[in-house]
């Protein structure tokens, strides 16, 4: 039975024509009568689905506990930035797989952790929030990397701001959302690059942040928080498509193992051979270099002509998928006084502090338009206000979701480049005075030292200890 295309086209020609004798609203009745409802029906269906999907998962947020733990490291910390990323990769293991049920009846997801760098008044505390039930995990996780590490569950500053509401007569805010300029496969410039290999010394990027968040006047208050979710690995499927356009090659379909493909694997091979004595001819020897074998060699000669920028994204992509991730929202809140918050200082620094961490080639962070608390030519005053509300709202949820997009993934070295506790030379407290320092004395110290003959020795070693005393710098901060 042929099918008579050419009639179908004319119909519907003639239904399009005929269509357009109507009135507006006819044509909207007609349409709907002659299949448009099927539409409608799938858009209310699939609102329906969202509103249930949303209320089961309320609920289960609200049932769930938090517990906001502020983290003091002692000034002597001598561990180095590592020892924060092996922290995250203890809290990866937190990852849980739901069920059919956990998810489209009791509303279960994935929980998240929130790290929270704030500073109040100049005042600059770093803080973790995780659920409760996960809390004593943490704490063990941190001190097995800090010892001396002193833990405090504390309250949570955002609620001092849950009836805040803008326009506000008293606070004024400014807020933005982050992403990343190119996809997540590409990696941001982490702690590694930051040390000199010549002198061997670290220039801390957490100096640079700690001077902005010290620098805000005491009516003020800055915020900073990722909230960071485990993930699986198919997001690094992205980066090796990445690495194969750069090398030229073709991606390979999955192949699926099991009982059949291991049964039907001899087929396979000799499906191969016989390709290959057609297209090479009957001169061909087995075990000479097969198409496989070409291929590869093809990619290893491409490889070697690849530039210097070609070789850095393919180092630094296969940097990033070789290490477990999170998927990651980042905020930035700057609220103060009404009148008294110098916008483009809070601002400016904010989005500055977090360029260091830009590699030319790979990846960087930029605020996201859509969040900022910014607006150009129409209702400037009511965008501006909506954007206040909803980045106030979602930054004391720390929602995983809500703000705009789903965020993008960052491995462990990268959260531990941007999230850790400040070596001792990029602390920005006051610093204490020196003590006094003993020291041994020399072994060639004439006897004229002891002050009578009835002096002892060790008395007056003792004495001599007492009296050497290392005098602070002159240029130390105030």
């Amino acid at each position: 039975m042929s099918i008579d295309f050419q009639a179908i086209i004319q119909s519907v020609e003639f239904f399009f024509l005929n269509l357009g004798s109507h009135h507006p609203a006819e044509i909207m009745v007609i349409l709907f009568l002659k299949g448009g409802w099927v539409i409608f029906v799938i858009i209310i269906i699939r609102g329906l689905w969202w509103i249930y999907l949303d209320n089961i998962q309320s609920k289960y947020a609200a049932s769930i506990k938090w517990a906001l733990l502020a983290i003091d490291i002692p000034k002597e910390n001598l561990q180095s930035v590592r020892a924060v990323e092996h922290l995250f990769a203890a809290m990866w293991p937190f990852y849980e797989s739901k069920n059919l049920v956990e998810k489209y009846v009791q509303g279960m997801f994935q929980q998240a952790f929130s790290l929270e760098i704030v500073s109040i008044g100049g005042y600059t505390q770093f803080l973790i929030r995780v659920p409760r039930t996960h809390k004593d995990i943490v704490e063990a996780a941190v001190y097995g990397q800090y010892p001396k590490a002193e833990i405090a569950e504390v309250e949570d500053y955002t609620q001092r701001y849950k009836d805040l509401k803008f326009p506000s007569e008293q606070y004024d805010l400014w807020g933005s959302e982050f992403t990343l300029m190119k996809p997540s496969p590409y990696p941001i410039k982490t702690y590694p690059s930051f040390e000199d290999k010549l002198t061997q010394t670290f220039a801390d990027p957490m100096a640079s942040m700690l001077e902005v968040f010290s620098k805000i006047n005491k009516d003020e208050e800055l915020w900073l928080q990722l909230v960071i979710t485990p993930i699986k690995d198919s997001w690094k499927k992205e980066g090796y498509k990445i690495i194969n356009k750069i090398i030229g090659a073709k991606a390979e379909p999955e192949k699926k193992s099991g009982a059949l493909q291991t049964l039907l694997s001899p087929f396979n091979y000799t499906a191969t051979l016989i390709h290959d004595l057609f297209i090479y001819g009957l001169g061909y020897e087995v075990g000479s270099e097969t198409s496989a074998d070409k291929k590869s060699n093809d990619l290893i000669n491409k490889m070697l002509y690849l530039t210097p920028e070609e070789k850095n994204v393919i180092d630094g992509i296969t940097m990033k998928i070789s290490k477990i991730a999170y998927q990651t929202k980042l905020r930035i809140v700057y609220l103060g006084q009404k009148g008294k918050l110098v916008k483009p200082k809070g601002a400016g620094a904010s989005i500055g502090m977090l360029q260091q961490f830009a590699d030319i080639g790979l990846n960087s962070f930029t605020p996201i338009m859509k969040t900022m608390t910014k607006a150009n030519y129409f209702f400037v005053k009511k965008r501006v206000t909506a954007k206040q509300n909803n980045i106030l709202r979602n930054f004391r949820n720390r929602s995983q979701t809500y703000g705009w997009g789903k965020g993008f993934v960052l491995n462990i070295e990268e959260l531990a480049s941007i999230f850790h506790f400040p070596v001792p030379e990029a602390v920005r407290e006051g610093v204490k005075k020196v003590e006094s320092k003993k020291e041994a004395p020399p072994v060639d110290l004439p006897d004229t030292i002891f002050e009578d003959e009835h002096t002892t020795q060790e008395e007056s070693y003792a004495s001599l200890r007492e009296s050497v005393k290392v005098e602070p710098p002159n240029n130390l901060p105030v």
